[in-house]
């Protein structure tokens, strides 16, 4: 299980690696499917190894209370999480498994809605010439859900 564990970090990493260029506004922007927004998508992630954990050392405190905290956190916070959460997850736990699987569908909704946010004609997307770097919107609505 360990193996496993190691391959979805690196896939993990490779979607906190795009998504670190979003500007806030485009992290916590709801797009109505998943768990609503990119943060939001990424903190139930998190969540998903609270379980697993083989020394919680108080992390899981502050990751418990992740919905309450949430409109403070941002992308360092974020990565913050999953840099605690490799630490200390037990590869071998029987619902790391269970996690492993349900992240990945929570990464497919993410993809998703990276891809959203790169389309040309989409109410969001306003690009800097080098498309790397995304801006903060104008006239965008953020809801909570």
């Amino acid at each position: 299980m360990a193996i496993d564990y190691n391959w979805v970090k690196s896939e993990r990493q490779q979607v906190l690696d795009k998504v670190k260029n979003l500007s806030e506004s485009e992290f916590a922007f709801n797009f109505g499917f998943g768990e609503g927004s990119i943060k939001k998508s990424l903190l139930a992630i998190a969540n998903l190894y609270q379980p697993s954990l083989s020394n919680k050392d108080g992390f899981t405190s502050s990751l418990e209370n992740y919905r309450d905290n949430e409109q403070t956190l941002n992308f360092a916070d974020v990565q913050h999480y999953f840099n605690a959460i490799d630490a200390h997850v037990d590869a071998d736990h029987p619902s790391t498994a269970q996690s492993i699987g349900e992240e990945f569908r929570r990464l497919g909704h993410i993809d998703t809605m990276l891809h959203i946010i790169d389309q040309e004609d989409h109410r969001i997307a306003e690009r800097t010439s080098s498309r790397q770097k995304v801006t903060e919107r104008l006239n965008m609505t953020i809801t909570r859900l």
